[in-house]
């Protein structure tokens, strides 16, 4: 059975950024998280966060002028 919660370690390996960046995102409440002895997030909580960035990197191609 899969793991149920991701680590800082394993979204900065995830998303090739750090740790401490990972740990940013959760202290400014975009990524939700519980301390257990570690930042611990849940996969269903990292896949929402993913699809929020994806909608906000892609720009609109249609327009009302179209």
């Amino acid at each position: 059975m899969a793991a149920k919660y991701a680590t800082t370690a394993d979204l900065a390996e995830r998303w090739l950024c750090s740790p401490d960046y990972v740990r940013m995102i959760i202290r400014e409440g975009k990524l939700s998280a519980v301390n257990l002895g570690g930042w611990k997030i849940r996969w269903d909580e990292v896949y929402r966060y993913e699809k929020e960035r994806e909608k906000a990197a892609v720009p609109c191609l249609l327009s009302d002028n179209q």
